[in-house]
């Protein structure tokens, strides 16, 4: 029985559980022998596993003494977003330096399968690239819809839209079933990734979903499933070996403990884990979360980020080898290039460090990995020649382990060992090991070399290795029956080089940005510099700079221009690629009309020409090169409704901008806003007018209705100002309709919408509408501001009386009768005025 339905309160109500059971021909039998008065019914795609529902927490106990019940535990849970995303930092996980070094990899041909709430398939991040999108109509989540954006969006909203792939197709999972989907579905969809951004809450223990995804991911060995840790760092699991232990094993849901997945944590903007990112031990003593990754919001952030990251390394894989790799491959690749975070070694708050998209690709092209299988007593032994300068050696053996019994003492069932021998001085190196003794103190002991009889996955480093061969041997110490397959990963780490900036990037002028290089063996302190593009000029940033940091925030000059950054000391003079400084473009409609559609955006220093973008079927793709900073479009040339621009800075195109869409509503053709400041005014009219463009507008005019026509008034030209004051000097009593019009060069005319404005001279009454039906409401404009209201019948009787404040007084007719009336409205200043009403 799982551990938290062992602590049941025997006064709990009847609820839902699902069962294991040995076969459900002798269960159903059994159950109609007890008259438990429970009904039962299949529970996901595994076909030993039922839902049984309508127990009281005393059958319960009787349901697991059944000889046909292997298992019981929790039915599906409600499951929880683990936040949203906040604050996105690519330059972290290396995956800018990734997208420039690996530029045909961003997910064509690949698809990735969001399993949580649904997100909205209409965002344009997203367009074109839906599996399904009939599958998600109704509630959309904001939270998938960022997550989904961040493993695969486009960037067709703007720079910050675009995703770790940006072609990958996407799919919409519920996360309202909590066993893993059906396999070949999946996989008949060319889903390899399945993003698990969401928890249940603290469950630390192997039960039947932790064994459903371990089935699945040993029998299907492509499929990929990463999973959020949980925001719940600061908690404590309730039960088991580490129950109590506060911030200690608090994954947020049992499948989290599965073998054969990937769970990941989420470090803050300082590098340091979050303090309510969840963290291991597995229930057993297994290294949970295996990774970490950039999540300023928390470990859903970060589980996404992976997610993409795994997306890429299986599509390079692919297109080397023509096939997607095994899971274990992927996983072994992104926790071999993971960068230490934390505690030396791996530790259970970290895993095995920070991911880091570059190194897993560049694993995957340098094939530095081997895929083999061994049985018990067999081995397998692979060379490594280690070159002068490796500062490390580090490699990770990755294996799916066949699923375990539910509430396994351990989860590990197939063990196998990796030993890194170097033949010249006889020396052999072990895995990290942790301590798993149920104390804080034990559990943040640095990790220790020893065999590992817990994990399936196991890693060896050493530092500054001495030049010559080295073997790797990976030995099946027990194996349940066959021959286990493993993928074994190793890589040389050698050098210095720049992470952050790289050729393709655009950092924004006078602002502050995160620079990051990889130090190898070099350590101390170097000066950092820039030079603009043309000049031999090196400018000071920062001098004295900890090389071991890995990176530093510039704040960068307000200028735009092509640049280049170094690292300088003895010994070292490491440069940058150029990269673009600009200012960030903005882009804006002039005039949306029917026919044509001008744009227009600020000038930018050194931008001698501008690259105008439109929204085709899933991507920005190129509409035109312009040296202006306009541009009018016929609608004939618009496909997609959106636009964005990027200058070309000294010939390299910069970044473009937030996209714009043609046809908004906020964006009219000339005339944006035409409205009177008084509806009803006892002298002059007057108006503002706001226009969205002056090119190419010849005039503007103020227009009132007489006679059914419309009559100028007021004519205004040349055009200076987007904002205008119109006055009718002289309105007519009573009820003025006005509109405004703006002529172009061409010939033609725009017309704002009509304005009505009630001129109330003095004692002069206006009553409208009249004859008015009875039980609607009568207006009354009049110059004063309050007065007293009578409403007289054609005896001279009084029907009504009020005091109205207001220049415009309203007068309900409800209850009176059809007929003549007389208003009579007098003044604070006792004058006396009055009209008539027909009531009909």
């Amino acid at each position: 029985m799982a551990p938290h339905l062992q602590q049941l309160h025997q006064a709990a109500p009847t609820a839902s559980y699902r069962i294991q059971v040995s076969s459900k021909k002798a269960f159903y039998t059994w159950l109609q022998q007890q008259q438990l008065g429970a009904t039962v019914k299949q529970s996901g795609t595994q076909g030993n596993t039922l839902l049984i529902t309508g127990l009281k927490p005393a059958q319960l106990l009787q349901l697991a003494a059944s000889p046909e019940v292997l298992y019981v535990d929790k039915p599906n849970r409600q499951a929880m977003e683990e936040l949203e995303l906040k604050d996105t930092d690519f330059v972290v996980n290396n995956i800018y330096a990734a997208h420039a070094a690996f530029r045909a990899m961003a997910g064509q041909g690949m698809a990735v399968s969001i399993k949580e709430a649904a997100f909205d398939p209409d965002d344009i991040d997203l367009q074109g690239r839906v599996i399904d999108p009939q599958s998600m109509a109704g509630n959309q989540s904001p939270h998938a819809t960022t997550m989904a954006t961040l493993i695969a969006g486009a960037g067709n909203t703007g720079p910050n839209g675009k995703g770790v792939t940006q072609h990958a197709l996407i799919a919409h999972s519920s996360f309202e079933e909590l066993f893993p989907d059906d396999s070949e579905a999946l996989l008949g969809l060319g889903i390899s990734v399945q993003n698990h951004s969401y928890g249940v809450g603290v469950e630390n223990y192997y039960g039947l979903e932790a064994q459903a995804y371990d089935q699945q991911s040993y029998r299907y060995p492509e499929l990929l499933h990463v999973f959020s840790s949980g925001n719940s760092g600061d908690q404590s699991e309730t039960s088991g070996t580490y129950a109590n232990l506060p911030g200690i094993a608090n994954l947020t849901g049992q499948f989290k403990t599965s073998k054969n997945t990937l769970s990941v944590g989420a470090l803050d903007p300082d590098g340091q884990v979050g303090i309510r990112s969840s963290r291991g031990p597995a229930y057993d003593g297994r290294i949970k979360p295996e990774l970490v990754a950039h999540g300023a919001a928390g470990t859903s952030e970060s589980a996404a980020v992976v997610s993409g990251i795994a997306l890429l390394v299986q599509q390079l894989y692919k297109a080397l080898h023509g096939s997607l790799p095994p899971a274990s491959l992927v996983k072994a690749a992104l926790i071999n290039s993971a960068v230490d975070a934390g505690n030396p070694g791996p530790d259970f708050a970290s895993g095995f460090g920070n991911a880091d998209a570059l190194g897993a690709l560049r694993t995957i092209q340098a094939q530095q990995f081997k895929l083999d299988a061994v049985a018990t007593g067999q081995s397998r032994t692979f060379q490594l020649n280690v070159p002068k300068g490796v500062y490390r050696v580090k490699a990770t053996l990755v294996w799916h382990d066949t699923e375990a019994e539910p509430n396994a003492e351990q989860a590990l069932v197939n063990d196998l060992d990796l030993v890194l021998h170097h033949k010249n001085s006889g020396k052999s190196w072990k895995p990290w090991v942790l301590s798993t003794f149920p104390h804080p103190d034990s559990l943040q002991q640095p990790a220790r070399r020893s065999q590992d009889r817990l994990n399936n996955v196991e890693q060896i480093t050493i530092e500054a290795p001495a030049a010559g061969t080295y073997t790797l041997q990976v030995a099946g110490y027990r194996v349940s029956e066959g021959a286990q397959e493993f993928s074994l990963v190793y890589e040389l780490e050698q050098g210095m080089e720049w992470l952050y900036p790289v050729a393709t990037s655009t950092l924004a002028a006078g602002q502050p940005h995160r620079l990051a290089w990889q130090a190898g063996t070099a350590a101390g302190a170097a000066d950092l510099q820039y030079r603009l593009h043309g000049s031999e000029t090196w400018h000071p940033i920062a001098e004295g700079i900890d090389l071991s940091l890995g990176s530093y925030t510039w704040q960068t000059p307000d200028t735009a221009a092509r640049a280049q950054l170094r690292l300088l000391r003895k010994g070292i003079a490491l440069q940058t690629e150029e990269f673009i400084l600009a200012r960030p473009a903005a882009l804006r409609i002039g005039f949306n009309c029917e026919e044509q559609v001008m744009v227009h955006w600020s000038k930018q220093p050194n931008a001698q020409e501008y690259q105008l973008f439109q929204l085709g079927a899933t991507h920005l793709e190129p509409l035109l090169q312009t040296a202006d900073t306009l541009a009018v479009l016929d609608r004939s040339m618009l496909q997609g409704g959106y636009l964005a621009v990027a200058p070309l800075i000294q010939g390299t195109q910069a970044a473009y901008s937030r996209s714009v869409a043609a046809d908004s509503a906020s964006s009219p053709c000339y005339i944006s806003s035409f409205q009177a400041r008084q509806l009803v005014t006892p002298d002059i009219a007057h108006f503002t007018l706001s226009l969205s463009t002056t090119y190419q507008l010849a005039d503007i005019r103020l227009e009132r209705l007489e006679k059914g026509n419309f009559k100028v008034l007021h004519t205004s030209d040349p055009i200076a100002s987007l904002q205008h004051l119109l006055v009718d000097q002289s309105p007519i009593p009573g009820r003025n309709v006005y509109r405004a019009s703006a002529t172009t060069t061409d010939g033609k005319t725009i017309y704002s919408q009509e304005e009505t404005v009630i001129h109330t001279p003095k004692n002069f009454v206006q009553v409208y509408p009249n004859p008015v039906t009875a039980g609607e409401t009568v207006f009354i404009a009049v110059e004063n501001e309050t007065v007293q209201v009578q409403v007289i019948d054609r005896l001279g009787r009084p029907v009504w009386e009020s005091r109205e404040t207001g220049m415009l007084k309203e007068l309900p007719t409800k209850g009176l009768l059809p007929g003549l009336y007389i208003l009579r409205l007098t003044t604070e200043g006792g004058a006396v005025l009055s009209s008539k009403i027909v009531v009909q």
